[in-house]
């Protein structure tokens, strides 16, 4: 019987590894050529390189704009603002570190160099050249490939390695 009991934990140990080695294959993704992302979900989501980012957010973001040449604009969410006011998105005065607390609505973002640095429920796309890390419960998808968040990085618009 204790024979039995070692070689199913030995054999549970063996799956559990091949599923493991599995999962850390795709968290890692690579879309050639000037890439494509989107993403939804809930957890942390990091956003490095150029290109432009379209965002829905209910939570906190940090834009860090190394280049200084960033566009930012935001909206909030139009059920918040009875006259529509909401749906627009407005220009936000050229800083390096743009920082939105407890922040429910639209962002829009282009440039040539940022990080952009968000946590709570979101979905959003990107066109661009860098690298997205997402870790939570969600799904991202880019041209060619898909998965769960679950510590996912992809290297967006560079060749494949």
């Amino acid at each position: 019987m204790s024979r039995r009991i070692i070689a199913l934990l030995g054999l549970v140990a063996i799956l559990m590894s091949v599923a493991v080695a599995a999962n850390a294959e795709e968290t890692e993704a690579r879309a050639e050529g000037y890439g494509w992302v989107w993403a939804k979900g809930i957890g942390t989501a990091i956003l490095d390189g150029k290109g432009v980012v379209h965002m829905a957010i209910d939570g906190d973001v940090v834009i860090f704009d190394y280049a200084g040449d960033a566009k930012v604009k935001v909206g909030a969410v139009p059920e918040e603002e009875p006259d529509g006011a909401g749906a627009q998105l407005r220009d936000v005065d050229p800083t390096t570190t743009y920082t939105f607390d407890n922040f429910r609505g639209r962002l829009h973002i282009v440039g040539s160099d940022f990080r952009i640095e968000a946590e709570g429920s979101m979905k959003f796309r990107g066109h661009g050249k860098g690298s997205v890390e997402v870790d939570g419960r969600g799904w991202w998808k880019t041209r060619h490939n898909r998965g769960t968040w679950n510590g996912a990085v992809l290297h967006v618009g560079e060749e494949a390695a």
